[in-house]
């Protein structure tokens, strides 16, 4: 044993089991992850569903027509929402649309805003996916 040894202490050496331990334990977090991104992306439940910005139209102080395409699985029932934005990017209009079922998967729409003040844009805020209690 050397003069530092016996003043600061020897750390111990790992040993073969801690080592293997720390490998289960690593190897196993990688396998559970590398699953829930999987599983994650492969859900068949979910449909695909897009929505594009056509453009807009500001008609006067109150009102806004916002023009937008949405790609859906044939079929499917979509809910959007529509908003207005002023200057400050504040939302001055807002609308939620039901778009029925097309027999298409690309559909384009337009929908007419009120707003509470003159509108600088408008755009689809979000679209996602309804479903019918029957």
């Amino acid at each position: 044993m050397t003069d530092l040894d016996a003043r600061y202490g020897r750390t111990r050496a790992r040993t073969q089991r801690e080592r293997t331990l720390g490998w289960i334990v690593g190897v196993s977090i990688l396998l559970v992850s590398v699953a829930w991104v999987w599983w994650v992306g492969t859900d068949p439940a979910s449909a695909q569903l897009q929505s594009r910005d056509i453009g807009y139209v500001v008609e006067d102080d109150a009102t806004t027509v916002v023009t937008f395409e949405v790609s859906v699985d044939a079929g499917t029932p979509v809910r959007c929402a529509v908003e207005a934005l002023n200057t400050a990017f504040g939302i001055v209009g807002w609308v939620e649309v039901d778009l029925p079922p097309a027999d298409i998967h690309t559909t384009s729409h337009r929908v007419e805003l009120r707003t509470s003040e003159r509108a600088s844009n408008g755009l689809v805020s979000e679209c996602w996916v309804t479903y019918d209690a029957e």
